[in-house]
């Protein structure tokens, strides 16, 4: 029968009843210790579920679990999280709020599983909660019911690895699927335990214990669950008796990362998989190193789904750069990252990069935007509904003229959208020019591009004739007004406070 217990962080022991209400095989003390760490004190409530059937544990009770000699529980228990201002009427068994409705209070959940070790399972929680996070995040709607509510959470799932039957390769496997299944209603869904099994070539007859995967076996995965991955290994690159970054392996991290998928990272030295999931922008721009220079010069910092800790957790770009509450690595052990792509894209980022460099070159010689206007590049993709979504929040200062080009585009689902810009104009959220790329597009085709515009120029390609014909126009846009920096794939997440104050609503994250 399903009980529950509500948990008011902000009197005396706070996380320390958490203890006294869960049994020893959810580990509560090590669970308590883990969550007063590495939460903010916006959370100051927890609902405990106890007797909750989760579909990721059950998946491996009865293919593994349930095969040993120790008996394991069949139910789960889990923790959501609310701000102040929600409490619970337990004669009712109800939840009251002093404002609004539970679902404007919620932060997500996360799943204990009676395993003794390693119980922390399937997971969401909204970003603003986690210590130390910080930046923009791929984030998708995770709905749960609880005592006859609908809640909602926008977050990104994660799970500690089992250890056993599952670790951390399979576990960033499960969570990008997991993603990749709630925000896509035409992809499935699949199962912790599922994970072992795809990375096979063959059907083992049940599961055992794993010793991990390799990043082929990982890709397999992604096979098998109708996704076609795309691996990138970074290059050793020695000049002067010494290693050199490459610079190329990070510019295309950061277009796929930008283009909202979430990266299987794989880090060779410490034999380990995390999921890139977000990254977070210098407070101030560099100067870049070389012109154009790429906007991976002005990332900060990364934003990491790592099974070691709660996710969300922040990570320097670079190993010469300091992040309190950093986890001893950098994305400079990065070693191999795989992206999951759909069908349709046909145009690698290596492509666009070379494109970037051409488009650059026609700004300034054939519009005449200044050479300082185009010394970072910046290139992403979406689909053409999401590219106009965005255009049309953002109406007034494109202007119509811009604006229906865009709408006019004659284009497939997905598209590249490539920026260019100066330093300051980085800085100020702007840009000079942009281009809209075919992402069906052959290498080989002669003219891939759909639209490049600057601030009073534009030109469209029509690409269904066999030599791409183009048509110019003037935007006649306002002289003071600047061009903005499009963020679509990415949310900026919110830090949540533990104010009690009436009505206000800090949880509209990724919305």
């Amino acid at each position: 029968m399903a009980q529950y217990d509500w948990i008011d962080l902000t009197k005396t022991r706070g996380y320390r009843r958490l203890v006294d209400v869960l049994d020893d095989v959810f580990e509560p003390q090590a669970i308590a210790k883990r969550l007063s760490e590495e939460m903010t004190d916006a959370v100051q409530s927890i609902l405990v579920e106890h007797g909750y059937v989760d579909k990721d544990y059950r998946s491996t009770l009865y293919s593994f679990y349930a095969k040993k000699g120790r008996p394991y529980r069949r139910d789960c228990v889990r923790l959501h999280f609310f701000n102040g201002l929600v409490g619970l009427d337990k004669q009712r068994t109800d939840l009251v709020c002093e404002y609004g409705v539970p679902n404007d209070h919620y932060y997500g959940y996360i799943v204990l599983r009676p395993t003794m070790t390693a119980t922390l399972g399937r997971s969401v929680l909204a970003p603003g909660i986690r210590v130390g996070a910080d930046g923009r995040a791929i984030q998708s709607e995770h709905q749960v019911n609880v005592l006859g509510y609908p809640l909602t959470v926008w977050g990104f799932p994660s799970m500690e690895q089992p250890a056993d039957i599952a670790v951390c390769a399979h576990v960033s496997c499960w969570a990008i699927l997991r993603y990749y299944s709630e925000r896509f209603p035409q992809c499935r869904e699949y199962l912790i335990s599922d994970m072992a099994r795809l990375a096979s070539p063959f059907d083992p007859g049940g599961l055992v214990p794993s010793l991990g995967l390799t990043v082929w076996e990982a890709e397999r995965v992604f096979q098998a669950a109708d996704c076609y991955p795309l691996v990138v290994a970074k290059k050793r690159i020695r000049a002067e008796e010494k290693d050199v970054t490459d610079q190329g392996f990070y510019e295309e991290m950061l277009s796929y990362l930008e283009s909202g998928f979430p990266l299987f990272v794989e880090m060779r030295s410490r034999l380990h998989a995390v999921v890139l999931v977000g990254c977070q922008w210098r407070q101030s721009s560099v100067a870049p190193t070389r012109v154009p220079s790429h906007a991976w010069e002005q990332v900060d910092s990364l934003l990491m789904v790592d099974d070691n800790r709660l996710p969300y957790r922040s990570v320097p770009a670079s190993a010469t750069s300091t992040l309190a509450g950093s986890p001893g690595y950098s994305g400079e052990d990065f070693d191999r990252f795989i992206v999951a792509l759909p069908e349709k894209i046909h145009f690698p980022a290596p492509a666009v990069d070379v494109l970037s460099h051409r488009l650059a070159r026609v700004l300034t010689q054939g519009f005449g935007v200044p050479e300082e206007n185009v010394e970072i590049r910046r290139y992403f993709m979406t689909t053409i509904s999401e590219l106009r979504r965005e255009v049309r929040k953002r109406a007034s200062q494109m202007g119509d003229a811009l604006v229906g080009s865009f709408m006019r585009l004659n284009s497939a689902q997905y598209v590249w959208v490539i920026e260019f810009c100066s330093q300051e104009q980085w800085h100020k959220g702007n840009i000079a020019g942009r281009a809209i790329v075919d992402a069906t597009a052959s290498q080989q085709d002669p003219v891939a591009t759909l639209l490049l515009h600057s601030e009073q120029l534009a030109i469209s390609f029509d690409r269904s004739l066999v030599r791409a014909q183009h048509r110019p126009l003037r935007l006649r846009r306002p002289q003071a007004v600047p061009l903005p920096r499009m963020e679509v794939n990415l949310s900026q997440f919110l830090r949540h406070d533990n104010r009690r104050v009436s009505g206000e609503n800090n949880d509209a994250e990724g919305r």
